[in-house]
């Protein structure tokens, strides 16, 4: 008995020398030196393909954190992502497909969480003004941008929006040609109680139409300072309760009518 428990501590040591003078050898081989050092990200990168086969890693869910009023197809465009791999997925070309799937996109903001899905942020242009023009209704934003241009309606009009009237086109590149100078006139008559409800463009010519009120103001001829006396009237106005119709900014003495 004693001579088999030696052959067998004997065996076990050969065994165990061999394994070793396996691995040394192995150890010496110049491949086995290049790879050493990466195998820990090669397991890695196994394991990760692994999970995401299997569904771990995969997109399932795209929310928005905010509450929209006027994008409607936000779902239609996510949608398309959900199932993606969550490593791979181009956060970049997400938000510009949001950006290009409705006018009413202003900005989009998108990140990762870990491990499968995606939170987005969307801001939305709002819209203010609208023209009708060759048969087509035009909805703009506050920036004069263009929302919509809509080509079949029965009647084109915007719930709380200022009409814009002109013959002429004050269209180009996608926006409003005189969006500024309409905006901060708009902006110079709110603060005084206007509610705007009609902007009239004839050339450079601006007329603001308010409950019986009008003012008429030159877009291309000193715009700036005509703003400024603009303001100061209004303000002498309200001081002195003055009640007036029509106020014609163009001259260096601006004219008003009384009622």
């Amino acid at each position: 008995m004693e001579i088999d428990q030696f052959k067998n501590r004997h065996n076990t040591q050969s065994e165990n020398i061999t394994k070793i003078s396996f691995l040394k050898r192995i150890s010496r081989k110049k491949w086995f030196k290049i790879l050493k050092p990466i195998i820990p990200i090669l397991l890695l990168i196994f394991t990760i393909s692994i999970l995401t086969w299997i569904g771990v890693f995969k997109i399932k869910s795209i929310e928005n954190d905010t509450e929209l009023e006027y994008i409607i197809n936000l779902k239609e465009t996510t949608n398309q992502y959900l199932g993606q791999s969550y490593f791979l997925l181009d956060l970049e070309q997400l938000k510009q497909d949001i950006v290009d799937s409705d006018g009413y996109v202003k900005d989009v903001t998108a990140q990762k969480i870990f491990p499968n899905k995606i939170l987005i942020t969307v801001e939305e242009y709002k819209p203010k003004y609208y023209l009708e023009y060759k048969e087509i209704c035009y909805i703009f934003s506050r920036e004069g941008l263009i929302l919509e241009n809509i080509s079949e309606y029965e009647l084109c009009d915007l719930e709380n929006g200022i009409k814009l009237l002109s013959n002429q086109s004050i269209i180009a590149d996608g926006k409003l040609i005189f969006d500024t100078e309409i905006s901060q006139v708009v902006q110079i008559l709110n603060e005084f109680g206007w509610n705007v409800a009609i902007i009239e463009v004839d050339e450079d010519i601006l007329k603001i139409f308010d409950d019986g009120k009008e003012i008429i103001i030159e877009s291309a001829n000193d715009f700036d300072i005509q703003l400024a006396k603009l303001y100061l009237i209004l303000e002498r106005v309200n001081m002195e309760g003055m009640d007036y119709k029509f106020l014609d900014m163009r001259f260096e003495r601006p004219v008003m009518e009384l009622l």
